[in-house]
């Protein structure tokens, strides 16, 4: 059973905001989108603004036969208040290992 809305269809339908992971088309190497940062091989880092609410997707991408990119289900989310307190962490790991390869 649906529940009453006391707005109009319409005016709920225009306030809906899409995700960045709406576009179903995929994307070349060449024509990377806006928000997808490439991180190395197939590894991509989206922001995403879904339901007026930031977060960060680490995802692997698979190519297909025709050269586009698609996400696949492999991968992790952070909301941005935990990729705020992850990234600090994060660099100081790896400036460690840098060191230690040395």
């Amino acid at each position: 059973m649906k529940r009453a809305s006391s707005e109009s269809a319409s005016s709920a339908t225009a306030a809906k905001k899409l995700s960045t992971f709406n576009n179903t088309g995929g994307f070349t190497a060449d024509s990377i989108p806006q928000h997808h940062y490439h991180l190395g091989e197939n590894n991509y880092a989206v922001v995403s603004d879904f339901g007026n609410v930031l977060n960060v997707h680490i995802r692997n991408f698979k190519t297909n036969e025709n050269g586009r990119n698609f996400p696949t289900k492999n991968g992790v989310s952070f909301s941005l208040y935990v990729w705020n307190h992850l990234l600090p962490k994060w660099t100081i790991h790896l400036y460690h290992q840098r060191l230690e390869k040395c």
